[in-house]
């Protein structure tokens, strides 16, 4: 009989059970946390907010402001989701959307220039920071492709 979740019950363990199982959530979430990308991509968000609260173009803020801030936050959603998994397939499929936002986020840059309603230097930085992103996402890459594919991707998009 296949597990059923809906089946699990937490008060069913044991005293052990439910230490042990507190001590490997905790362990799985101070590993998330802890991820290189993951700090990475805590500086692109605050980046992005440094860059839309001292923004002289109040219009350019108003109008991309939401969907930078949108883009950091969907990263560091599916990261977290992905970092949590020893699933190939969810991996794969949350890098693909973490690899969509980042690269808004990149191509970004050109217009966070030419609105020239922000500083230089914090565009440059910002630039930065995603490249630095972009280079530990291509090394977190290499590790999930070194996963095991738990089950057939029935769409057929990631496949090994």
């Amino acid at each position: 009989m296949p597990f059923n979740d809906d089946d699990f019950d937490f008060d069913d363990l044991s005293d052990e059970e439910k230490e042990e199982f507190e001590k490997e959530r905790k362990e799985k979430k101070n590993r998330t946390k802890n991820h290189p990308l993951m700090i990475q991509a805590k500086e692109i968000v605050e980046m992005v907010n440094v860059l839309l609260e001292t923004c002289n173009d109040e219009t350019f803020a108003e109008v991309y402001g939401g969907t930078l801030r949108e883009s950091t936050m969907m990263i560091r959603v599916k990261l977290t989701s992905a970092l949590d998994s020893d699933s190939y397939l969810l991996c794969m499929q949350n890098a693909a959307l973490i690899r969509e936002h980042a690269q808004y986020l990149r191509l970004s840059n050109h217009s966070l220039k030419m609105s020239k309603g922000f500083d230089e230097q914090h565009v440059n930085m910002f630039r930065q920071e995603m490249e630095k992103f972009r280079m530990l996402f291509r090394d977190w890459i290499k590790e999930v492709r070194n996963m095991e594919e738990d089950y057939e991707d029935e769409w057929g998009l990631f496949v090994k």
